[in-house]
């Protein structure tokens, strides 16, 4: 055979053998099991602590999570029983529990047939001795709060922080919490670093929340930013369902966490 002519027969027949070869295949997405979730959290404040319990949806499935009502909910410590009141579908309350470092809670949910449990320790208390503003030069209506003091000499913290302003929570989702590991910074003086930014004018009233957090929930909580907002360029993955603490195959995070607040005017921006 002429070797031009052979060639030519190459790149005309390769793209063939290529479609000759796939195959179509669909993944019935639609098609899961419905799982349990159960998220909740107690703090160190005499403020409302609230679980709520869902059902897990389907992958297209966008409509609010479907709520589970006339669950058995309550928190115990080493000497006393606290009961949640189900204040609407699915949302448990409990307004009259003040948590301590150190001490071990233990979540019960009773649902039917089946009893779903986590255990989490108080951590120690964190400190701000005061906070200051600084102009976010990007974004002129923004700025940093900065925070001033002592980190815990012993090891092994894990921090949040968010923001209110003028009585207002700005960080009521996880992704607009600051989260911090204490490796790189234990036992410093905490000068003015920079741990939450918000929209402020002179006159606001902003107040920072510290939290300390236990090490498992950080590590839970950077896991979902890394499956959400962390994730980036064209072949991410879906989002996938994360281990937790909740017990008999339920999804979901019980937690507790030391929260204290400082609160100041914005006057003088940097």
């Amino acid at each position: 055979m002429n070797p031009t002519k052979y060639i030519l027969f190459l790149i005309i027949s390769f793209p063939v053998l290529l479609l000759s070869c796939t195959e179509k295949i669909e993944i019935p997405l639609d098609q899961y099991t419905s799982t349990i979730v159960i998220e909740g959290a107690i703090s160190s404040a005499m403020t409302s602590h609230i679980v709520k319990i869902s059902r897990t949806q389907a992958y297209f499935d966008d409509t609010p999570p479907k709520m589970v009502e006339g669950a058995i909910v309550s928190v115990e410590d080493s000497s006393s029983i606290y009961y949640f009141t189900e204040t609407s579908p699915g949302i448990y309350f409990l307004g009259y529990l003040r948590a301590s470092p150190g001490r071990e809670y233990v979540l019960n949910v009773e649902l039917g047939d089946k009893i779903y449990t986590a255990s989490t320790i108080m951590p120690r208390t964190p400190v701000i001795d005061s906070i200051s503003f600084e102009v976010d030069d990007s974004d002129h209506d923004r700025v940093f709060v900065k925070m001033y003091g002592q980190e815990n000499t012993l090891p092994g913290d894990y921090y949040f922080w968010g923001v209110y302003k003028d009585y207002i929570y700005q960080s009521d989702n996880i992704t607009k919490l600051h989260f911090l590991s204490d490796i790189l910074i234990n036992g410093s003086y905490l000068n003015g670093l920079k741990v939450q930014t918000v929209e402020a004018k002179p006159g606001s009233r902003v107040s920072l929340q510290m939290a300390c957090i236990p090490r498992d929930y950080y590590n839970y909580s950077i896991a979902i930013l890394k499956e959400t907002i962390y994730t980036t360029g064209p072949f991410k993955p879906a989002p996938a369902s994360l281990e937790g603490n909740i017990s008999n195959g339920a999804l979901g995070f019980f937690y507790a966490y030391n929260e204290v607040f400082y609160t100041a005017i914005v006057f003088d921006i940097e």
